[in-house]
């Protein structure tokens, strides 16, 4: 039997589905890394992770790191969802989002593990007295840190807008409201996160940008569930 997304079973959308579904579960592990990063799970005044690090147990922190370190690269994954959600459009119109916003998540393991580091250097130079030495190191640290923001800030507006831009013309395989899984949403939103109060805070704020982007790759990964990787979008009204 086929339906309006192709055949039902087949080692091509099987391996489509296990490509999204591994990269949702790589999410759901960082998202549990991400409280890692700021002591566990606290029900108090949201706080910005990266300023908490000073405070912050290195031990857990350490873990946190490496565990998101390696679930993150899964998120490279779910592109493949993601690509074929877009591919109606057309190739050369469904690609360069996909390019832009891949660059971007790809940055996200260092910068995710990088947290380690910065604690362990944040940590030290309050621990010390006044050290030359130590501050240079803070302040290069902040340097490195602002460098990797800035490569990721400089991809994601325009992946993000050229996605939203296909979705909402309708000519991909998301609904239009799907548009509201748009990546970028996640920063913009973020200083209103910001401001819950305790206990909402130290719940929503610590995984409030891994879980939009895991929900971005579900419904990428449910919106092609029952596509054949590869067929002509323009045949599936034929094979409803």
């Amino acid at each position: 039997m086929t339906g309006i997304h192709g055949p039902r079973s087949s080692s091509g959308s099987s391996l489509l589905r296990a490509a999204g579904l591994l990269a949702v579960a790589g999410g759901l592990v960082n998202a549990v890394s991400d409280y890692m990063l700021q002591g566990g799970l606290a029900p108090r005044a949201a706080v910005n992770t990266f300023e908490y690090l000073p405070q912050a147990p290195f031990d857990l922190v350490l873990l946190g790191s490496v565990l998101g370190n390696a679930a993150l690269p899964f998120w490279l994954l779910g592109f493949w969802p993601v690509y074929v959600a877009l591919a109606p459009a057309g190739r050369w119109l469904a690609l360069p989002p996909v390019f832009l916003l891949g660059y971007a998540f790809s940055i996200f393991p260092g910068y995710h593990g990088s947290y380690a580091l910065y604690a362990a250097g944040f940590q030290a130079a309050d621990a010390a007295v006044a050290s030359e030495a130590l501050t240079l190191m803070v302040e290069r640290m902040h340097a490195f840190h602002g460098a990797q923001r800035a490569l990721i800030g400089a991809t994601v507006p325009i992946g993000s807008l050229w996605f939203a831009v296909l979705v909402l013309l309708g000519r991909t395989r998301y609904a239009r409201w799907m548009v509201l899984s748009t990546p970028l949403l996640a920063p913009l939103l973020q200083p209103y996160i910001e401001m819950l109060p305790a206990p909402f805070g130290g719940i929503v704020r610590p995984a409030w940008g891994t879980l939009f982007f895991s929900a971005f790759f579900l419904l990428a990964t449910l919106v092609t569930w029952n596509v054949q990787p590869g067929a002509d979008p323009r045949n599936e009204e034929s094979d409803s």
